[in-house]
């Protein structure tokens, strides 16, 4: 379903461009199943690697149709971008969840609900099979994952750390923030007050009759409470390589666009690629997401691709490189991964930068509280774009 290659990303997004504007709006909520016409566009595993980045969707999108007519395919869009701009300026509520499912996970080895629920034994006929459709083809609608989450939390009553946990080592598209924070919301953790209960009867509506949902659903919100989260911090200022430097740039997975815009900011002599294959295995990520981010990674460039940081300062050595520019990195195990970076390539004197694209840059800062109020910020991207509808 999802190739690894920017050829089949602008394939997928030319076949739904038509689709991408009132009668996104129309069908977007309905799941008819893997094997129909999608209701949705389900470019989100290019999206969130950026081998197709939002702002060349959403150009897309522009030349086609209205900002109007388009404007509930923008939305979702920018929810990604919401999700990690919030999430960026509270790094603490991504530690939290990897501390709670680290003990959770040892807690529920043998749990034997947690390993129905993940084997799809659970009895409830649409959750076994959207689990199933997960581990067939690494995606789900966003509408099944809504309700697969809220079964999960409050019919099966199992953490929802364990279910972010089991979504994010098998979505093709799996995001920290979008991932993490869209189950807290299911929880009623992330919007206080508001929890997502799955109805049999919306499940009905929505899969057009597929599911029956004659097994018994709950009726009532699982009560979980925490700590507020923390306040917003500020996004931090980057530190830009000083003139006369001689550069390499670094790309990774995290951001395949970077290929294009950094070097609009910089000048850099020489390119590499990092895969941080042990951190995939330290959260135990599925073969098929691996696989599909290292290829996509292995095809973006003729650049060779490194693996460890002994490797990584080894070619900077090579090319005799003052400092190295990649893009910042959002909340996730990148991070921590560039601290690594940066402490090998310092130990021989070579600086590592980060940039941020302007689509971050304009939109993180207005994540501070809700969508609704981040939407507001949502033209100032689409004026920058500067796009003439068709």
């Amino acid at each position: 379903m999802f190739l690894p290659t920017k050829s089949a990303a602008c394939n997928a997004l030319s076949k739904f461009l038509p689709d991408a504007g009132l009668e996104y709006a129309v069908q977007r909520n309905y799941d008819n199943g893997p094997d129909t016409k999608a209701s949705v566009s389900k470019l989100s595993p290019w999206i969130r690697i950026r081998l197709l980045p939002e702002w060349e969707v959403v150009t897309a999108v522009l030349e086609q149709h209205s900002p109007a007519d388009a404007s509930k395919f923008i939305d979702e869009v920018c929810w990604r971008t919401y999700w990690k701009g919030w999430l960026q300026m509270r790094p603490s509520v991504w530690q939290n969840y990897l501390n709670e499912r680290a003990a959770l996970l040892e807690d529920f080895r043998s749990h034997v609900g947690y390993q129905r629920a993940i084997e799809g034994r659970t009895g409830i006929e649409c959750f076994d099979s959207w689990n199933q459709e997960l581990l067939d083809h690494n995606y789900l609608h966003n509408h099944a994952r809504m309700w697969y989450a809220s079964i999960w939390i409050h019919t099966l009553k199992l953490p929802w750390q364990l279910g972010a946990d089991w979504f994010l080592r098998h979505l093709l598209d799996g995001d920290p923030a979008s991932n993490t924070l869209s189950w807290r919301w299911v929880a009623g953790l992330q919007t206080r007050g508001k929890t997502y209960l799955a109805r049999p009867d919306n499940i009905r509506k929505y899969t057009s009759g597929r599911f029956r949902v004659e097994e018994s659903l709950s009726t009532e919100a699982l009560e979980l409470d925490e700590a507020p989260p923390p306040k917003p911090m500020s996004l931090p200022d980057l530190t830009h390589p000083q003139d006369g430097l001689k550069l390499g740039l670094l790309l990774t997975e995290e951001d395949l666009s970077a290929a294009e815009w950094l070097p609009e900011q910089n000048t850099p002599s020489s390119m590499a690629k990092y895969f941080p294959t042990d951190h995939y295995e330290a959260l135990d990520i599925c073969p098929e997401v691996v696989e599909f981010r290292r290829k996509a990674l292995g095809n973006s460039t003729g650049a060779g691709t490194f693996e460890t940081p002994r490797e990584l300062v080894e070619w900077a050595k090579r090319e005799q490189l003052d400092g190295i520019i990649t893009a910042e990195p959002t909340i996730g195990h990148w991070p921590e991964i560039l601290k690594l970076l940066k402490a090998e390539l310092a130990a021989e004197n070579i600086e590592l930068f980060t940039a941020r694209h302007w689509w971050d840059q304009t939109l993180f800062p207005h994540a501070t509280k809700g969508f609704f109020r981040f939407k507001k910020a949502i033209p100032k991207v689409l004026e920058k774009l500067a796009v003439q509808p068709a």
